[in-house]
């Protein structure tokens, strides 16, 4: 079992920042502004050669990744995608993310269409290899001006967010959420599971904080499955299924549904 070793904090002022053992650079690469005037940037995450980074939803062993955009100036909200993942480790000991460098997109809305934007940054991120490390670190990137023009690495990371069940014409999954005193219970029928060895995660969106889910371990196409869910603290019994996203992972290949 990985280790996990003490917390890094590295502060910067910059859209950039290099690192040294593990985690290379972080940087805000610029990308472009929509016609419905919403901004798309990404944030990078380059590691050093066998190093791994977490998904949203890590897995038992994982260190959830957390990013903080609250000090940003003239940006009304800040959405992170999350490319497909894919699942290391072994059967006791599974975790879920990213290989050698990620993109995470980042589709921001502006208060003021006319002024500039400065994206601040705080993140904590979970980096492997031989031992885990949390990191801490902080950027900011002023932008006065957003260009049209397609940046290609963050273009790549937006062609490789999972396909929906739509993509693939197949049928959405149905689920329902029942509620214990500190504990609730998602149960799903799923039909587009048609491989055993299928990967089922469930994660419910702007709570992944709040929330610790007990992912299910046996996947049997054509039965309902079902994960158990505690709270970290006070019950959020306003949570209902339409929150739920469910992603199926086999192989390379990433499907997922949001709201079920």
């Amino acid at each position: 079992m990985k280790k996990i070793i003490a917390t890094l904090l590295l502060i910067v002022t910059s859209n950039s920042i290099a690192f040294g053992s593990g985690l290379k650079n972080v940087e805000i690469i610029e990308g472009w502004k929509n016609s419905d005037a919403s901004i798309v940037l990404g944030l990078k995450i380059s590691l050093n050669d066998g190093w791994t980074t977490y998904w949203h939803t890590p897995g038992p062993i994982g260190l959830k990744p957390k990013f903080d955009f609250s000090n940003s100036v003239n940006i009304n909200k800040v959405e992170v995608l999350w490319p497909g993942p894919k699942v290391f480790g072994t059967s006791a000991f599974e975790y879920i993310g990213y290989e050698n460098e990620v993109v995470l997109p980042l589709t921001l809305e502006q208060k003021i269409s006319t002024e500039p934007i400065n994206l601040k940054i705080t993140g904590n991120i979970g980096i492997c290899h031989d031992v885990c490390v949390p990191i801490e670190f902080k950027l900011q990137s002023g932008l006065k001006t957003i260009t049209r023009e397609i940046n290609p690495d963050l273009l790549a990371a937006l062609t490789s967010l999972p396909l929906s069940p739509s993509d693939f014409g197949k049928q959405q999954a149905s689920c329902s959420i029942t509620f214990g005193e500190n504990s609730f219970k998602i149960t799903a029928n799923i039909p587009y599971l048609v491989k055993p060895d299928s990967q089922i995660l469930f994660s419910i969106k702007d709570y992944r904080h709040k929330l610790s889910i007990k992912q299910p371990s046996l996947v049997n196409p054509g039965k309902p499955i079902s994960a158990i869910g505690e709270w970290h603290d006070e019950a959020h019994l306003k949570l209902q299924s339409g929150l739920i996203t469910i992603t199926q992972i086999y192989g390379d290949e990433v499907i997922e549904q949001k709201g079920c």
